[in-house]
């Protein structure tokens, strides 16, 4: 009996805790999930398909860098041949008819390939830096576009909540002017004028509305987050930094872009490249030294007796002495130089003038905060003396709340 009741009380928890736990999952999944800046850029470089495809071929290049080396490692091949035929086709020792079977196996070490084997392996190594300085410029190119969509985010919800203060402040007005209406204090220009403020907000509310929305789907997009999954960010702007002036001058920064820059070092390193292919074409003309071993044998089966066995040794020297592709080649390589040299000089003057158009606009961003900032100020001393006025009977609600919504419009206004 007591064994009945104690699963039957242990049923009925198991029913009762089911639904509640099942309500609490779907509460949690519909609540957003907050992150943070750190957040998004760690998801972010896991996720983006251009930072995997950027690190993969790094993958493929250091793989190019051993297949590059392993040329100064000797080959080794080996060979089994069954031949059948009515005629002799051998004469080792004896003549075997209709059934051969031949085996061999070979080894071949390079001594001397005038440079191509060394330059090979330059090469190789040339290419996998150009591959890890793209992987550095996905990486720079990603970081600054979540950034960006990160602090778009914020923004967007800001101004989507002055907007919407600003409608509640304009609605909460037009009911007071509706009930002077009624009591024949307010003429119906007044009651009118309301709506029609009160309505010009609605459609900047949906538009804002609407910017966060595009705004949440962009950073998602770009940290690959689920798209049925609902998200905010966590940002303080108080916890931000800022310099009183530019202290960065611009020689620096062009020192800083053209050392370490991924396109300038990419377009480095291309010219290095034909500069070492130039060579590898060049050595076209120089012998090429190397030596072979060998072993093999024939039997007229596959039996172990009676087999015909003899070894080689063989070192050879070879070259080209007229070939016309080389010339042009080299020529096609040079050509290439030249146009590498004119994209980096292309290249210098472009960086040149991001650089100085970013301090310029970092200077007048630095001046813009500062001014900012005191409107804000004046913004916010501005509702406390409402707010002193109100408590001595000086000033009404709706002042006050006219104060609150001047603040927060121009917290707004500042943002953008």
């Amino acid at each position: 009996m007591i064994k009945k009741v104690f699963c039957c009380v242990a049923a009925l928890l198991i029913l009762v805790s089911v639904p509640t736990f099942a309500v609490e999952q779907q509460q949690n999944k519909s609540l957003p999930e907050v992150l943070t800046l750190q957040q998004c850029l760690d998801l972010a470089m896991q996720n983006n398909k251009q930072i995997q495809e950027a690190k993969k071929q790094v993958e493929i290049a250091e793989n190019a860098v051993k297949e590059a080396k392993a040329g100064f490692w000797p080959t080794v091949q080996y060979q089994v041949v069954r031949d059948r035929s009515d005629l002799p086709q051998y004469q080792v020792a004896t003549t075997y008819a209709k059934t051969d079977f031949k085996f061999g196996i070979n080894a071949t070490l390079p001594l001397y390939t005038g440079g191509i084997l060394e330059n090979n392996v330059k090469l190789a190594e040339l290419q996998l830096e150009a591959a890890k300085e793209e992987l550095r410029k996905a990486t720079q190119s990603l970081t600054y576009n979540v950034k960006q969509a990160y602090y778009n985010l914020w923004l967007a919800e800001q101004i989507y909540r002055v907007q919407q203060s600003s409608y509640e402040n304009m609605d909460r007005h037009y009911h007071q002017v509706q009930i002077r209406y009624r009591n024949e204090t307010a003429s119906k220009l007044d009651l009118l004028r309301a709506e029609v403020q009160r309505d010009t907000i609605k459609p900047k509310v949906i538009s804002a509305k609407n910017q966060v929305a595009l705004a949440k789907l962009q950073l998602a997009t770009l940290i690959d987050y689920p798209k049925d999954k609902q998200l905010t960010i966590n940002f303080d702007p108080d916890s931000l930094s800022v310099p009183e002036s530019v202290s960065i001058t611009l020689s620096q920064v062009l020192e800083e872009a053209y050392q370490n820059r991924p396109e300038m070092r990419q377009i480095k390193l291309q010219s290095e490249s034909y500069r070492i292919l130039k060579e590898m074409e060049e050595a076209a003309y120089k012998p090429n030294v190397a030596v072979s071993a060998g072993y093999a044998g024939i039997n007229k089966d596959i039996d172990i007796k009676d087999w015909s066995c003899a070894w080689n040794l063989t070192f050879s020297v070879g070259g080209k002495l007229y070939d016309r592709k080389v010339q042009a080649k080299i020529d096609q390589v040079k050509g290439k130089e030249d146009l590498t040299a004119v994209r980096e000089s292309g290249l210098r003057d472009q960086i040149r003038l991001e650089a100085e158009q970013s301090l310029q606009n970092l200077e007048v961003n630095l001046e813009n905060i500062k001014v900012n900032q005191s409107t804000i100020g004046l913004a916010k001393e501005s509702l406390r003396m409402t707010q002193i006025r109100v408590d001595n009977g000086m000033a009404t609600t709706m002042d006050l709340m006219d104060a609150q919504l001047a603040h927060r419009i121009l917290s707004g206004n500042c943002l953008v």
